[in-house]
């Protein structure tokens, strides 16, 4: 996907299209624009005898096929061609100037990846149907700035902006973050495999079903990007090596005084950081993946903890004893299956030890061969496994 270039006379959004208490059917259904009392915009559900009532001419209003989802900060349509935004309008004016407080959060945020995170937002604001990887932000300390995170992209993306909590995720209906850019789950801890299955599903899709309640699913086209903020540092979710979709920060505690003030600061430095962000080069100017960052990039040491803790009782198992036997003989080491069957006491079964080793420890499936089993010192055929002496003084060097 190329860069989109903004130009200068596309800096100021345009005024919308639509007013509050305008009428719109959409499909066979009648919506009119209203405002809450915090100030959003929603379109509510209106009952077509009751607009009659009203001394609503039905036959000129406005029609649509059905709802779609096109963000934008620079260039906000109420409609695309004849379907019905369900975005809504920026209330920022991208202008010149400094953002101190902004780019103190980010590099306490990001740390040594900050060019990485304003890439992130660079990206929401420039392209927001590109995928991203889902950012995580873990800390088991109180006051390290990560709910401020979500509530900052809440007040920068608006109404295209939504925090959850693991529940409102889970739950069968997702009328409240389909049409969202940016989705905030805070306090999260994953148990369940579905959950993380279907964040690593939504995290890519192309499209969502739009489920509410006592309503039609229909099919939207989806653009959420994640970020999740937990007090567990490296078991808030079972990842494996190939769950690459996740950008893992663990974040530490903000020194010095509390500033009551800081929020505000945020909120009123974010026309400058639009600014910034529209004219800014990216320091990954092309995407490495689908995710535009490569695996590469956005590897990090908090990453490497919850894979670790993420292992199998068994692997632990395998990986003790076999540390053991190398440490005691300073050799690589050499055992079969039904070697180290023997060698746990028979707490696990061939098919057990055998899936682990080829799925955990990516070990290919050994050729038969002649080897010197680890209890014996007389040359056998087998098709021994190898751990190498190197590998385990590496991990613990």
């Amino acid at each position: 996907m190329n860069e989109v270039v903004i130009k200068e006379e596309e800096l100021k959004t345009p005024l919308p299209t639509m007013s509050i208490g305008d009428i719109v059917r959409v499909a066979d259904k009648y919506y009119q624009l209203v405002e809450t009392p915090e100030k959003e915009r929603t379109w509510a559900l209106r009952d077509k005898g009751e607009l009659k009532q009203d001394g609503i001419n039905l036959m000129e209003v406005k029609k649509f096929h059905g709802w779609t989802v096109k963000h934008s900060i620079t260039n906000y349509q109420y409609t695309i061609g004849e379907w019905l935004n369900l975005s809504m309008p920026s209330q920022w004016n991208p202008k010149e100037g400094d953002f101190p407080t902004i780019k103190k959060l980010f590099t306490h945020i990001f740390g040594e990846q900050v060019e990485l995170g304003y890439d992130r937002y660079t990206l929401l604001v420039k392209q927001p149907e590109q995928l991203q990887p889902i950012l995580v932000l873990c800390s088991k300390e109180q006051g390290t700035g990560k709910t401020t995170l979500l509530n900052f992209d809440k007040a920068l993306f608006g109404q295209n902006a939504v925090i959850l909590n693991v529940s409102q995720y889970e739950q069968q209906f997702n009328g409240i973050f389909a049409s969202k850019l940016v989705i905030g789950i805070d306090e999260t801890v994953i148990s369940k495999t579905f959950i993380k299955e279907r964040l690593k599903q939504d995290s890519t899709a192309a499209e969502i079903q739009l489920r509410k309640m006592h309503a039609e699913h229909k099919s939207l086209p989806f653009f959420g990007k994640y970020t999740l903020c937990t007090n567990k540092e490296t078991d808030f979710i079972q990842l494996e090596e190939e769950d690459m979709r996740f950008w893992i920060r663990k974040v530490e505690k903000i020194e010095g005084e509390f500033d009551e003030t800081f929020f505000d600061k945020l909120v009123q430095e974010i026309p400058a950081f639009l600014y910034f962000l529209l004219h800014r080069e990216m320091h990954v100017p092309k995407p490495l993946s689908r995710q535009w960052f490569s695996k590469e990039q956005i590897h990090t040491d908090a990453l490497d903890r919850v894979l670790e803790e993420s292992k199998s009782t068994i692997y632990e198992d395998i990986k003790a004893f076999t540390e053991e036997q190398i440490y005691s003989s300073g050799k690589d080491l050499h055992i079969t299956v039904s070697e180290l069957k023997g060698a746990l006491n028979g707490k696990y079964n061939a098919k057990e030890i055998t899936k682990c080793l080829r799925q955990e420890w990516k070990k290919e499936a050994p050729k038969q061969q002649r080897y010197k089993p680890y209890c014996g010192s007389e040359l056998k055929n087998g098709r021994p496994y190898l751990f190498v002496t190197e590998d385990v003084y590496k991990a613990h060097s």
